[in-house]
């Protein structure tokens, strides 16, 4: 029996969206946002729903809210998680290169699933999508990683290229320790939830081009966040 449509409160939506503006645009730690009443008109909701998003991404630590002067984007925290950041540090070589094999191989398998894909694929990539959604909330990273895996192992087992398969099914041990430490900081976990979303509806839509532009951005952005959580560690002097 197929498990009821979830829906996704609108302040969540809100707080999607104007997550992703920071990010599409290029907002740089202390750009100032456009004002409440402007993202009430672009986004066709409430102040008081904007405020509540806002409030949000301010606990999250993306934004921050200066009283009479608006929202700003928030300079990024020291490191949240000592532990898992000293294990990305003394696995950085390796994880290097996982990531780089991934940007390789794992695009090509999102093209050829959109391809090859049935509806099963899509229906199960719907759900892990939105148990990795749910979960986020919770913050429980040990199954956080798991749904990323079966995410990506989904996806990789439709593209119907065995070779692809073995490369997988040989990264996915390994990957699997840094898909646990990298959970355990809060903004890498949010930081998967978009593009997760952008890939599972470039396959849904048919468009194996998309998919797979989506799949390497995501993989990009892995890498990019690797290098900030290490970067919290040992954080740049001021001159």
């Amino acid at each position: 029996m197929m498990e009821p449509i979830k829906r996704i409160p609108l302040v969540a939506q809100v707080e999607e969206r104007i997550e992703t503006m920071i990010r599409d645009e290029g907002f740089r730690p202390g750009t100032k946002l456009p004002a409440e009443v402007t993202l009430c008109r672009e986004l066709n909701v409430s102040r008081g729903t904007i405020r509540e998003a806002l409030k949000s991404l301010q606990a999250r630590g993306i934004v921050e809210l200066q009283s009479g002067k608006g929202a700003f984007v928030a300079e990024p925290k020291a490191a949240e998680n000592p532990e898992a950041i000293h294990w990305l540090i003394e696995n950085e070589e390796d994880l290097r290169y996982f990531l780089e094999l991934r940007e390789a191989v794992e695009p090509l398998a999102a093209h050829l699933a959109t391809l090859r894909g049935d509806e099963r694929m899509r229906e199960t990539l719907r759900q892990l999508h939105q148990q990795f959604v749910d979960t986020a909330v919770s913050h429980d990273y040990m199954k956080l990683a798991e749904l990323d895996e079966r995410f990506h192992r989904t996806i990789s087992d439709a593209c119907g290229n065995p070779l692809i398969r073995e490369i997988m099914d040989t990264l996915n041990p390994g990957v699997f320790s840094f898909r646990q430490n990298t959970f355990k900081v809060n903004q890498n976990v949010y930081d998967t939830i978009g593009p997760h979303g952008k890939i599972l509806k470039a396959i849904l839509a048919g468009d194996p081009a998309k998919a797979e532009r989506e799949m390497k951005r995501h993989v990009h952005k892995i890498a990019e966040n690797l290098t900030l959580n290490i970067s919290t560690a040992n954080p740049p002097k001021s001159t």
